[in-house]
């Protein structure tokens, strides 16, 4: 499944063929299971409802290559942790 990142120097979005499976937001991350999944296994895979620091940051880039293989970059690193 493929999956594409983007952002807006604030939040980052990583959405596949079911949807949004990650955010990295100023109040927290949600890495979620893909939509076909939910039911049977829960939503959430690591979410917070804090605010966010540049250890966040790190978690959210190495969980998402660990959960899902996708490889977030550098260039999307919210402009208040750079």
């Amino acid at each position: 499944m493929g999956y594409e990142v983007t952002s807006d120097g604030v939040t980052v979005w990583v959405n596949g063929s079911e949807g949004c499976i990650g955010r990295f937001g100023l109040n927290g991350i949600d890495i979620h299971r893909p939509a076909s999944e939910q039911v049977a296994k829960g939503q959430c895979l690591h979410c917070t409802h804090a605010l966010t620091t540049a250890a966040d940051w790190d978690t959210f880039v190495r969980e998402m290559n660990d959960f899902f293989g996708v490889k977030v970059r550098p260039q999307h690193r919210p402009d208040r942790l750079k």
